[in-house]
């Protein structure tokens, strides 16, 4: 293997065996891809390491096995095997995919347990608490929830059971302080900035030593010299990271493949958020080796505001049976340009269909289609080199522009700028079709030679390849047929660098995006839309809201004066979370311009937290801080309702944070 010039290290979530990809795995993966994609692209094939695969331990498989009467390694099988089916179809370009049930792996975990033991970070207790299967985690009072007398998983909303036995421990309380300055350090290893801050945050709040091992379960990897023990499920997935590089010995030697730890970058979900950023560089640190160099945590995407999830049907969208009628760029495109990564994204078919017709229709298939076309009605298929020099229009300083844009927004796992700087570029030239009229220069009496059609199609020529080029990350099989059409299939594979259409002959043109009428999209969307619409995520925030009852006491009159000293200010929402023990609180960091504050608010029962984070809201700032369960609140957000929350306050466009609201 040469060796290249940069290196990328890619990595999703290993997903659970429980259930087939939907959309919510989906999309991690091929965002996952597509940054895999572009930096071999720019870096060369041998640059970049793409990791995904399957976790295949731990109680919930061994009871699902058993109900469908199956041994728990042939149930994986058959998860497994159809993992790598979709994911084929789906054209996902992983180095390797990999299971928790690898020999190789099995064998990196008991090396890691074994380096922990030596650090001295492992001890023996009993441990004796709540444990939701659901989540594979132990539970303390303040995650689960109440009702009928039952104690349920806050995310799962199943009874957790109480554990009791003697395990193994690991002393992640001796890491709080490390952990707390690798967040600060100035490489950012967590990112978005309000995921940082919210693991900060709990890491701030103290760290318990937790429980890395159990008796009860069996379907798992045994503790090296204590068989009758099974390494926590966790330990075991995280793993995986090394083990695909040749295990920790190799990682801490930077030898083969364990070179590309060094530019690990671990995409997932934030529901997995505090086992990458919390436990998993304490048990790296304590095992000598060193911490990812960064966690990218992506939001949720919902179905009318509720999370997709595998265990409510209702949610479920399946990018396959998309597939079947648009093919997978499409859907592949659709949630990489319509989320930004880092935040929550509703999904919506409609949308969907918005982004094929407008996007992928109109513009790039109308821009390959009308260059090919006319090159064929006009100059027989063959496009010359261009006769002009590069100066003679600014279409190359367009395209070099839009280039760097992507390429800053690809390093910047930004997949929506990038792709919005791509079709800067084809919007361009289809602008300039419509300005420079070839239809009317191919008619030219001064013009015998078709001099300037020439040259403005070879500039159409030009800026095809460069976007089928530019947008290959997120369509593959797009960008593949564009540069046939081009008769440019050799450069496949490759980024764009010197702006120099060399000339050729153009296949027939074939539509890439044929249209789809709006019958059929609605026949489409019917099909497949879940037999059971899934419930808003809160009632009261959707449902149509009654009307107030008149108050007969008109609310006292203020002067200008008075209303002068209210001090309202737009803000951002950078993390929230449930106030402990108190069902209708959650606590909000807001970024208020010059600095970040505190606030609580009784706004629970309407929306989550994972509802809030990246929101704008309207603060009231000059508000007398006071403490609320414990919790200083530093000011009060302003919503609309009385004693249900309707609504909260917003804005039109985007306004920075701090902007003074009158």
């Amino acid at each position: 293997m040469s060796t290249p010039t940069a290196r990328f290290f890619i990595t999703t979530p290993i997903y659970y065996v429980n259930a087939l990809p939907h959309l919510g795995t989906f999309y991690s993966t091929v965002v996952a891809d597509a940054l895999a994609r572009y930096h071999r692209a720019r870096d060369g094939k041998d640059s970049t390491y793409f990791l995904t695969g399957l976790d295949e331990h731990g109680q919930k498989i061994e009871r699902i096995a058993r109900e469908k009467g199956l041994a728990p390694q042939a149930y994986c099988d058959g998860v497994a095997a159809e993992f790598k089916k979709i994911w084929a179809r789906a054209g996902i370009s992983y180095s390797r995919f990999i299971r928790t049930t690898d020999a190789d792996h099995l064998a990196a975990v008991a090396e890691m347990w074994q380096r922990l033991v030596k650090s001295g970070d492992i001890y023996t207790a009993d441990y004796d608490g709540l444990y939701c299967v659901g989540c594979e985690e132990s539970k303390t009072e303040d995650d689960v929830i109440v009702e009928n007398g039952e104690k349920l998983c806050r995310i799962h909303h199943t009874p957790v059971e109480r554990v009791k036995e003697k395990n193994y421990f690991f002393r992640l309380s001796k890491y709080q302080q490390k952990l707390l300055d690798w967040y600060a350090s100035a490489e950012q290893p967590v990112r978005p900035e309000s995921r940082r801050n919210e693991v900060a945050e709990f890491v701030r709040g103290g760290l318990r030593d937790i429980s890395i091992s159990r008796t009860s379960v069996k379907w798992g990897i045994p503790v090296p010299n204590d068989p009758q023990h099974v390494i926590y499920v966790w330990i075991d997935a995280l793993t995986n990271y090394l083990t695909a590089l040749g295990g920790p010995a190799a990682v801490e030697a930077g030898s083969g493949d364990g070179v590309f730890w060094s530019a690990s970058h671990h995409l997932i979900a934030k529901d997995i958020l505090r086992f990458h950023a919390v436990y998993w560089p304490a048990i790296l640190w304590s095992a000598g080796l060193p911490a990812p160099k960064q966690i990218f945590c992506h939001g949720y995407l919902t179905v009318k505001g509720q999370k997709i999830s595998k265990s409510i049907p209702a949610t479920r969208v399946d990018p396959n049976a998309i597939a079947d009628a648009l093919g997978i760029d499409p859907i592949r495109y659709f949630v990489l340009r319509e989320y930004t990564l880092g935040g929550d994204g509703d999904f919506t078919y409609e949308a969907l269909f918005q982004r094929y017709e407008s996007d992928l229709g109109n513009d790039l298939g109308n821009l390959l289609n009308r260059t090919v076309s006319m090159a064929h009605r006009y100059l027989g298929g063959v496009v010359p080199k261009f006769e002009y020099p590069p100066d003679a229009d600014d279409n190359e300083t367009t395209a070099i522009a839009d280039r760097a844009k992507a390429e800053e927004a690809w390093t910047d796992f930004s997949p929506s700028r990038a792709l919005e700087a791509t079709w800067q570029l084809v919007r361009h030239l289809n602008r300039q079709i419509e300005m420079r009229k070839p239809w009317n220069l191919a008619k030219d009496p001064n013009d015998p030679e078709r001099r300037e059609l020439k040259f403005l199609l070879a500039q159409c020529c030009e800026a095809l390849r460069w976007a089928a080029l530019m947008v290959a990350p997120a369509m593959p099989t797009a960008a593949k047929e564009i540069l046939r059409q081009l008769g440019r299939s050799a450069d496949e594979g490759t980024w764009p660098t010197a702006w120099n259409w060399p000339g050729g002959t153009l296949e027939q043109p074939q539509p890439i995006f044929p249209r789809i009428e709006p019958e059929k999209q609605a026949a489409l969307i019917a099909r497949w839309m879940p037999a059971e619409a899934p419930a808003p995520a809160t009632a009261t925030a959707t449902a149509k809201p009654s009307a107030p009852a008149a108050d007969p006491t008109p609310p006292a009159e203020i002067a200008l004066d008075d209303f002068a000293k209210i001090d309202l200010r737009v803000a951002k929402v950078v993390a929230c979370e449930r106030v402990p023990k108190a069902d209708k609180l959650l606590k909000l960091t807001l970024d208020v311009g010059s600095e970040q504050r505190t606030v609580v608010s009784g706004i629970a029962l309407a929306y989550s937290p994972e509802q809030m984070v990246g929101r704008t809201v309207i603060y009231l700032a000059n508000l007398k801080p006071a403490k609320i369960r414990g919790v200083l609140s530093q000011g009060m957000i302003l919503a609309a309702g009385d004693a249900d929350v309707l609504g909260l306050s917003a804005l039109d466009r985007d306004v920075a944070p701090g902007t003074k609201v009158r």
